[in-house]
């Protein structure tokens, strides 16, 4: 008996077995979140399609860097072609010059003039060739390149009209542009945040279920073995004003991107009415270049034959390859503003017309 009660002392816990021991594996389920969990996922959705309306804005302006960079390398071969070609004409002309100078029919004046015209022509023909290299290494930047890059030329680079009504146009843009579906896509996300800060007012209902593995012990408290199921709520009654933060600001986070989308729609149907109309003015200005150019053609043709004769000057014959000259720059200029201007177009309605 003294051995016995020479033990702990009383009042203290009975010690554990050296062999006890116990695990458990338990899981919850939230069965009424006030509808956090859904506006979440229309949050999540509205992301997504944000995301995908950004990703498919920016595909179509980085295609419309390549363009302007492939119609600046076009431009560019096409002036060397314009240089090349008054170069051609001033070299007839100092011919044409030469023979009258030879014959006594002309002055040394009119030889110097050609020469000066000549002169000219090969400057702008230099000029020329430093554009295009320069867009040729724009080009192959672009592109990854780390050369310069020719662009082939297109089969034709003629005003086609578009495939859409003026107005279809413009409602294409104003429904279906990427900048568009990306502004509303964000105003819905907004809209969902602020009904997901809204539940933090409601209760949370949560199920929470397990299983116990445990070797029976006289232990007081010591887990015990077998299944453990419990519902539960809880509802903050006061947590520093944390839930009104949060809406407070999910409501102004909405409001801008309302207000952003709306901007971007309006900005939208702006600049495709813009495009469609500078669209229509350049096609048209393709179209009096092009005029210009067999007008110019049919001038220097005269005035050559009547320089030749001896009825006009070399002045004469001077302005008549400078008009040439000066028109075909035009119809360069002209070509390619048009191209641009669609290739802008097509960026901003987000598919090709």
């Amino acid at each position: 008996m003294l051995s016995a009660t020479s033990g702990a002392p009383t009042g203290e816990p009975i010690p554990a077995t050296a062999d006890a021991y116990s695990a458990g594996l338990s899981s919850s389920l939230d069965l009424f979140t006030g509808g956090r969990r859904g506006a979440e996922r229309q949050r999540a959705s509205a992301d997504l399609a944000a995301a995908t309306a950004t990703d498919r804005s920016q595909t179509y302006a980085i295609a419309l860097v390549a363009s302007r960079a492939y119609f600046e390398a076009l431009r560019g071969a096409d002036l060397l072609t314009a240089a090349a070609a008054r170069v051609a004409r001033a070299e007839r002309g100092l011919r044409y010059a030469q023979d009258r100078v030879r014959a006594g029919t002309a002055t040394k004046s009119d030889e110097l003039r050609a020469k000066l015209e000549l002169t000219g022509a090969r400057q702008q023909q230099l000029a020329a060739r430093d554009t295009l290299q320069s867009a040729a290494f724009a080009l192959g930047r672009v592109v990854g390149a780390d050369v310069p890059i020719g662009a082939k030329p297109p089969t034709s680079l003629d005003p086609a009209p578009l495939a859409l009504s003026d107005s279809e146009v413009v409602q294409l843009a104003v429904g279906s542009a990427p900048s568009v579906e990306a502004a509303q896509a964000a105003r819905e996300a907004g809209a969902a945040t602020v009904r997901a800060s809204r539940t933090l007012y409601l209760p949370n209902v949560r199920l929470t279920g397990g299983y116990n593995w445990a070797k029976e012990t006289a232990v007081l408290g010591a887990a015990r073995p077998g299944w453990q199921l419990a519902l539960g709520t809880s509802l903050p009654l006061f947590n520093g004003f944390v839930r009104e933060d949060a809406v407070t600001r999910a409501e102004a986070t909405a409001h801008v991107a309302r207000t952003t989308a709306l901007d971007v729609q309006r900005q939208v149907r702006s600049d495709a009415a813009r495009l469609v109309s500078a669209l229509h003015l350049a096609a048209e200005n393709v179209e009096l270049a092009e005029e210009g150019v067999r007008a110019a053609q049919e001038d220097l043709r005269v005035q050559t034959e009547r320089y030749r004769a001896g009825i006009s000057t070399v002045l004469d014959q001077l302005t008549s390859q400078v008009a040439l000259t000066q028109a075909e720059l035009s119809r360069v200029a002209a070509r390619y503003n048009y191209a641009v201007t669609r290739a802008s177009l097509e960026a901003l309605v987000g598919r090709t017309l």
